[in-house]
């Protein structure tokens, strides 16, 4: 029956008392649907204000977060029995009536009830991530129409508003006129912007950086606990939980055969080297190590004292993911490590194994997955700054008893080169930059939670150790690493032969060689996908070489260089790529004792994009004729003699104790009983030129006249590298690059004007290019034209804000006219890229000097001097560089190699160069 006026008070007295009666002419709720209803609306009440929590401090810890997610499951649980039998009573107690709206709205909320338990129902089921999303906000969708219906539902019902309640006078007595009154609106809106404002810091993200706080630093560590205590021992390990359930299978699986899965004393090699440097100096400086290597021992206070138990599980966790991904923030770009950490954000029962414990931890993860992904995944983990906070390392005091060194350095690298898109100063700038994980990280397929697209970051980190995959027999992860070594990341061309001192460029068609002949040759290499130098890394135990080889008409080699003995190592005189240390006794480090690390012999490597020419000079022995070359660059992980020395080394007898001499090792080791793995072989790239055939290469030839001149300019041949760029710039008439590296060459020998009119070509072929204006700064800077200069870099400066070098030309013009004040802002820009800039130092101390600031110049000049190389450390090198020729020779800029006749039949290795034009990514060697 619909009613078309307000009922008077005495109608609804009699009302009432007929209602408390049974005898109501109205049709109302019984009292026990009364009752059911209230007590829904009180649950449904509470969940609201559950749900609120949840959607206002979504970014609150885990265990509370989630905590309310089980409790808002559980209410949802029990609301399903009631709901279902007020609807079931509701409907058979109700017939329709005529007033239709009214029974619309009912139905409608019905409706929405039925769907918003189905979907909660579902998300319990399936995760809220199924299906893109759609039965979570169906689910949020629901829950606010429920609310919407009924409210519509019981308004249209007129006269009866409120009366389905049990207390329905009582509301209408006392919350309707209260929420009338301005007083009440004021509070009511200030509890509002209250919570808005409490929820705003959970609601902002973190940043890259964080403050170093009150935190546990241990020792030689640099890392940072940022709770005042140590983590338990299976805080950051359990990695295998994240692929259980159907979470992160793919991703468990491409970990469980990296080198981040076996970064700690579960690798042979990092085994040993660690405990020869524990046996000699004691855990204490070792936990320089243990940041990035053994984060699970180290946060739990396991890395005490030696003797450190290395057989204990803890030692076997190598980097899990919860060492990544609990860390919180970087304290700076120092690198060695220097994160902050914390006891990662776990879901109620996170550490249950089994039961009913893990299967709630793995609803709530599927129920609500996005704290989870805000926990693992933090800004500072999609940052280049990330990896080079253990990719970047320099060796203090502390751990080598003499002074900071700078180690490997595959950040700062990248961040200065073109690849970064922080310079423009680069020979080659890519199409697009890249940072650490375009290279390590790319996407591949996978169904995964959490995929983008059916997408995931490969956790593999492919890069160049093949020996522990080979080790452990990992050959996808083994597969993996030598097609990324042989994806195009570097180049070799055997660019020019010279023949009784006529030269046959790389277009020309070289003659058979007779005995007899005089034959140099130009081989240039490039690295091309290397966001770093190459090679990168721990470059004292890698190994890369070139092998070169000359074949008779019948394809057999008859001369060659880079080739192996019977026992596996590689030719000494060959021309290799990577470094040879000495400690202060000039004798090798060769155990990866980078603790005794004093000088270089050599440190023979190429930056991104750059290019270096070997040289090989001999003449073709009697009975021979060379119809072939064929070149390649070859890697091997690790040097011959350490992979030997980890397997079967041992000091001889009569040697004096390890500590006797803390600072040098001056015990005697021997290659005693057993052995070592064979270690794979990999051919990054090929090349071969035959008789009567230009050198076959699908690169343009300007290019490979570029390379030429990059490796002539790097080996201080200014003279060639000036004819190989102007040949550059006749292939290429629309390119400025051959005029701009015209320039660059031009500028080192202080030919100014010359270096201005092949700017201005440069200028021409690609009007404002900002590598010409970078290079027009630096003839005006260096015939002292300084404001120029000044106006030519401020343009290039507002394009790459992050180039160091530019920034501190900037600066040093500033200081050379005596705006010392503004000279210190751009040192400390630089500063700001890296604290351990040296030139920044360096001048930084200048200006205060200049300044007359004598507290601020003393606290300058010691980071200067703290940072600064040892310019008497080249010495320490010496009596090696006597003693091992072949080492000297190295050390050299420019030099030359020989190719010596081979014995006949050739090695069975040898088939492996077959092809070297198009090598694959296998296992090959020379004879």
């Amino acid at each position: 029956m619909r009613h078309s006026r307000k009922l008077t008070a005495a109608e609804r007295a009699e009302l009432n008392a007929e209602r408390r009666r049974g005898t109501s002419r109205y049709v109302g709720l019984p009292a026990g649907q009364r009752k059911l209803v209230s007590i829904l609306l009180g649950g449904y009440g509470l969940l609201l204000i559950n749900s609120a929590f949840l959607l206002l401090f979504e970014r609150s810890t885990a265990i509370v977060y989630m905590s309310n997610v089980l409790l808002h499951i559980c209410l949802g649980i029990l609301l399903i029995a009631p709901v279902v039998a007020f609807l079931v009573m509701h409907l058979a107690r109700m017939p329709i009536r005529m007033n239709w709206r009214a029974t619309g709205a009912g139905a409608f909320t019905a409706l929405s009830l039925v769907t918003l338990l189905a979907t909660g129902i579902a998300l319990v089921a399936v995760g809220s991530s199924y299906g893109g999303g759609w039965i979570l906000w169906l689910h949020l969708t629901t829950a606010v129409t429920s609310v919407l219906g009924f409210v519509l539902h019981v308004s249209l019902k007129r006269g009866l508003r409120f009366h389905f309640l049990a207390w329905g006078d009582a509301w209408s007595r006392g919350m309707r006129p209260a929420l009338k009154h301005p007083l009440s609106l004021t509070v009511l809106g200030g509890t509002l912007l209250l919570l808005l404002f409490v929820a705003v810091p959970w609601i902002t993200r973190g940043g890259v950086f964080v403050a170093s706080g009150d935190g546990i630093v241990l020792a030689e560590s640099q890392s940072l606990l940022a709770e005042n205590r140590l983590l338990r021992v299976d805080d950051l390990a359990r990695s295998e939980s994240c692929g259980q359930e159907g979470c992160h299978p793919d991703v468990y699986e491409q970990w469980s055969e990296s080198m981040h899965r076996f970064s700690s004393f579960n690798n042979p090699y990092y085994k040993a080297s660690v405990e020869l440097m524990i046996e000699r100096s004691g855990a204490e400086p070792t936990r320089w190590c243990a940041s990035c290597h053994d984060p699970v021992l180290l946060f739990s206070g396991r890395f005490e004292e030696a003797p450190i138990d290395t057989d204990h599980w803890s030692a076997h966790e190598g980097l899990t993911c919860l060492s990544c991904h609990a860390v919180e923030g970087l304290r700076d770009v120092k690198g060695n490590g220097r994160y902050v950490i914390s006891s990662p954000e776990e879901y109620p029962f996170a550490r249950a194994e089994a039961g009913a414990g893990k299967w709630v931890h793995n609803l709530l993860v599927r129920a609500k997955p996005e704290p989870h992904r805000r926990a693992m995944l933090k800004p500072v983990h999609e940052t280049p700054e990330f990896c080079g906070s253990c990719h970047k390392v320099g060796i203090p005091p502390e751990v080598n008893n003499y002074r900071w060194k700078r180690g490997q350095n595959e950040y700062d690298n990248w961040h200065a080169s073109g690849v970064s898109g922080n310079t423009v100063r680069s020979f080659y700038l890519p199409d697009e930059p890249s940072q650490c994980a375009t290279c390590h990280m790319p996407l591949v397929p996978s169904d995964d939670m959490g995929n983008d697209g059916g997408l995931v970051r490969d956790h593999r980190f492919a890069a160049a150790n093949t020996a522990v995959p080979s080790l452990n027999g990992h050959d996808t992860q083994l597969e993996r690493a030598q097609a990324f070594l042989a994806e195009g990341r570097a180049l070799i061309d055997i660019f020019q032969v010279s023949v009784n001192g006529r030269t046959y460029g790389p277009d020309d068609a070289m003659p058979v060689l007779r005995p007899g002949d005089r034959v140099a040759l130009d081989v240039v290499l490039r690295s091309r996908g290397v966001g770093h130098t190459l090679p990168g890394g721990t470059n004292d135990s890698n190994e890369l070489w070139v092998a070169l080889r000359a074949r008779n008409e019948r394809g057999e080699t008859v001369l060659a260089s880079g080739a192996l003995d019977a026992a596996g190592r590689v030719d000494s005189t060959a021309h290799f790529l990577g470094a040879v240390l000495v400690d202060r006794a000039s004798r090798p480090i060769d155990k990866r004792n980078a603790q005794d690390w004093i000088a270089n012999v050599y440190m023979n490597v190429i930056g991104p994009g750059a290019a270096r020419n070997v040289h090989y000079r001999f003449v073709v022995p009697p009975g021979i004729e060379i119809a072939s070359l064929e070149a390649a660059l070859q890697h091997r992980k690790f040097k011959w003699y350490y992979n030997e020395w980890v397997f079967r080394g041992r000091v001889a007898e009569g040697s004096p104790d390890s500590l006797s001499a803390p600072e040098v090792d001056r015990r005697t080791w021997i290659l005693g009983d057993g052995e070592a793995p064979e270690l794979p072989i990999t051919t990054m790239a090929g090349h071969v030129r035959s008789a009567g055939q230009p050198a076959a290469s699908e690169r343009p030839l300007w290019e490979r006249w570029n390379d030429f001149g990059i490796g002539r300019l790097l080996e201080s041949d200014t003279r060639g590298a000036l004819s190989a760029f102007e040949r550059v710039a006749e292939l290429a008439p629309e390119n400025p690059e051959g005029s701009i590296n015209m320039a660059r060459v031009l500028v080192e020998e202080g030919q100014l004007d010359r270096a201005v009119e092949t700017l201005a070509e440069a200028e021409q072929r690609r009007p404002g290019y900002l590598k010409t204006a970078y290079f027009r700064g630096e003839v005006y800077r260096a015939s002292g034209e300084y404001d120029r200069a000044l106006e030519e870099w401020m343009a290039v400066y507002e394009r790459y804000p992050a180039d160091r070098v530019l920034v501190l030309g900037i600066g040093r013009i500033h200081y050379l006219v005596g705006r010392y004040e503004m000279a210190l802002t751009w040192f400390d820009r630089v500063l700001d890229i890296d604290p351990e800039d040296v030139g920044a130092l360096y001048n930084k101390m200048l200006a205060l000097g200049a300044l007359g600031r004598e507290e601020a110049y003393e606290q300058a000049l010691a980071q200067y001097e703290y940072h600064k190389a040892d310019e008497d450390a080249p010495a320490v090198a010496s009596p090696h560089k006597q003693t091992h020729p072949m080492d000297n020779r190295e050390a050299q800029a420019l030099h030359e190699h020989e190719l010596h006749p081979v014995r006949t039949p050739p090695s069975p290795l040898e088939s492996g160069l077959s092809d070297a034009a198009n090598p694959p990514a296998q296992t090959t060697a020379m004879p």
